[in-house]
């Protein structure tokens, strides 16, 4: 290729010989000359295995996957450690295509023609403590055009298995003008994968504590101490973003869809039939938006140029689009539509649409005359269209009990088989105990199958004390009466019949621990009993405000007899996840996130109370829905349930290094 210079974004390219290295020109530190390349086009891996392989239809193969964003010194100067912490990191995902157990290193090996030394430049590895590059640990070069090399991180893998890994490099800014062999330098360097047959395990290393290996694990370490004091030391978590962060980008389906809408017909308005008075000429039609609008942080539709309109009237020709949401019928005794029009996760450009009378089957047996609508439509949805993973692994928070460890963002390794089931581990509680959310009865479980069943947290809605997973006296007269722990909700009668079933008949309830569930029903508005007021629970708040904590009052953390620092008023130690959690792993109030691994495709519910209406009379808990989005729903919903067990501190593993193909084995 001819020698050719071009300006990209303010930033000199220059073409020479097939090679691309980008220059950039320093603007801030005026009497430096400073200029720093990065030869990132050439990121690699080698593929080597050492020792004896007894298989001998056996082979190996590491694989470089889903690389994103380019490593760049966007501003080539010395810039602080937060703001290299917000630089776009370059990604990618290291997969194990082979049937032997793999032990690997990634490396950052700098080629001849560097002349920057490595004291000048800052690393951080996924959301680890960031380091300067000269104090990561030298390691064996494996290119021959290489002058140096870092161990940036190791790890392992069973057959099939995978692990995500984000780098940002940048410039120390600590760098000042007295640095003169910082002057005129350029860094040209290349990621390395150096992998072999390895046989790492935990209980191998003598580390047969569940507890601990979880700890180890997080390092491939031998030293539980020396991982909690490296988890101890990694960069904080920002709550108000999702983990992964995700960018979406719209998907159009290339066929089409044919969906029937029933509402009720014209002939009802103004007609003094029973039930119908709440109906109008607008609402018993259709809202048929003109244009739409998509926001690619939250993955989310809103339609514009709203307006009540029969479909079968509008011209569908070329170039004359129209999109529809959704329309639904309210149950409340009373005929009623809703539309939403915004916040949507998907809309539909109608293709074609015609109309038939029909009947509308209402609550309590009633038949109403109705129109049915059958619309073609073009469905537009979202797809994840690349995604910071950095946020992710094993940080700590306090909770009633100490210091728990938990699991956030696209983790792979947190995987355990207990009692015939397999389940995601969601922390170490603070008194060593593990907590473990249902994933299913096969390893690779997807939408119902990682529920025990669809269930009501409670069949009736219309009172503030249905958010208990028990209560008390509905016609009380006080905060005390209403949330008593008397009656079981139905959804911990569900999961007791389940735990005694699956756990207690089949001999394994001497593995689980008693830490508690937490009901949070304390209150941020309103007096928490009176049914004709509106107020909201300190879980609804902190869930909209980013703030998780886990901590709980004793009556709202459900425990059995045998742990006093709870109610004591639990059958079984079995509950749900809770909000709270669902927040330290990553998911976000109304933020769509299919890349946590909490996400399992269908909705399912918490034990948290979020907030209770009027008009009409509504209890609200918090759920997460199928597109991996913390909501709420109604108490008398009917949704998943996955339920949450803690396994003892002194539980024991025979094998296994917490991934999906190699999950935690409890002994």
């Amino acid at each position: 290729m001819p020698h050719k210079e071009v300006e990209v974004n303010g930033m000199k390219v220059e073409w020479k010989n097939n090679k691309k290295i980008i220059l950039w020109g320093l603007g801030i530190l005026l009497i430096l000359s400073l200029i720093v390349g990065i030869s990132y086009a050439y990121w690699m891996v080698t593929k080597k295995q050492e020792g004896l392989n007894k298989v001998s239809s056996g082979c190996f193969n590491i694989e470089l996957s889903n690389e994103k964003n380019d490593i760049k010194l966007e501003n080539a100067y010395p810039i602080t450690d937060e703001e290299g912490r917000k630089l776009v990191p370059y990604s990618f995902t290291v997969t194990n295509t082979c049937s032997l157990f793999a032990s690997y290193n990634i490396n950052l090996e700098m080629l001849e023609g560097t002349t920057l030394a490595s004291k000048y430049i800052k690393v951080m590895v996924n959301n680890e403590e960031i380091k300067n590059l000269a104090d990561l640990e030298t390691t064996n070069i494996v290119l021959n055009n290489s002058v140096e090399s870092r161990k940036l991180t190791s790890g392992s893998l069973g057959s099939e298995d995978s692990e995500d890994y984000t780098v940002r490099i940048w410039m120390d800014g600590n760098i000042t003008a007295s640095d003169k062999e910082a002057m005129n330098k350029v860094m040209l360097s290349k990621v390395v994968v150096d992998a072999s047959v390895s046989k790492y395990n935990p209980v191998d290393s003598g580390i047969t504590l569940l507890k601990d290996a979880i700890l180890a694990n997080e390092y491939q370490t031998t030293n539980v101490e020396e991982a909690k004091n490296r988890i101890a030391n990694k960069q904080a978590v920002d709550f108000s973003k999702t983990a992964p962060i995700i960018n979406w980008e719209e998907s159009h389906a290339n066929t089409t869809t044919i969906i029937t809408v029933t509402l009720p017909d014209s002939s009802l308005v103004n007609s003094g039939i029973d039930g119908t008075e709440l109906l109008t000429a607008q609402n018993v039609l259709p809202q048929i938006g003109t244009g739409y609008t998509f926001n690619s942080e939250t993955g989310k539709y809103d339609l514009t140029g709203m307006k009540s309109i029969d479909p079968t009237s509008v011209d569908l020709t070329e170039n004359n689009y129209y999109y529809y949401s959704n329309s639904t019928i309210l149950e409340d005794g009373k005929l009623k539509v809703s539309a939403t029009c915004s916040d949507l996760i998907k809309v539909d450009r109608l293709v074609n649409a015609s109309k038939s009378k029909c009947k509308l089957n209402f609550e309590g047996g009633l038949e109403y005359d109705a129109t049915c609508y059958k619309l073609t439509v073009q469905r537009y949805s979202q797809t994840a269209k690349e995604s910071d993973k950095s946020d992710k692994g094993i940080y700590t928070i306090n909770d009633d009990y100490g210091t728990s460890y938990y699991y956030r963002g696209s983790v792979l390794n947190n995987n355990v088989y207990f009692a015939g089931c397999y389940w995601k581990i969601l922390r170490i509680n603070g008194d060593g105990s593990v907590r473990l959310l249902y994933l299913g009865k096969n390893k690779d479980s997807k939408k119902e199958e990682t529920t025990i069943g669809n269930y009501q947290f409670n069949k009736l809605k219309n009172n503030p004390a249905y958010v208990g997973y028990m209560y008390g006296n509905v016609l009380n007269s006080s905060y005390e009466q209403s949330h008593a722990n008397e009656v079981d909700s139905n959804m911990k009668t569900v999961l007791d019949n389940w735990y005694q079933e699956n756990i207690e008949s089949k001999g394994f309830s001497s593995y689980i621990a008693d830490s508690g569930f937490c009901n949070d029903r304390s209150l941020a508005t309103g007096d928490g009993y009176s049914s004709h007021m509106k107020f909201t629970f300190n879980a609804g708040v902190r869930s909209r405000n980013h703030q998780p904590s886990l901590s709980c009052a004793k009556h709202d953390l459900f425990t059995t007899s045998s742990n006093s620092l709870g109610n004591e008023n639990l059958t079984y130690p079995i509950g749900t996840i809770t909000n709270d959690e669902l927040l330290l792993a990553g998911s976000l109030y109304e933020r769509i996130n299919t890349l946590n691994f909490t996400f399992s495709e269908v909705s399912y519910m918490t034990m948290t109370p979020f907030e209770y209406l009027v008009e009409p009379f509504f209890a609200h808990f918090s759920i997460i829905e199928f597109t991996g989005k913390q909501s709420y729903y109604g108490v008398n919903s009917t949704i998943g349930v996955r339920p949450v067990i803690n396994l003892k501190a002194d539980t024991e593993i025979s094998g296994g290094i917490g991934t999906s193909n190699e999950p935690f084995i409890v002994k």
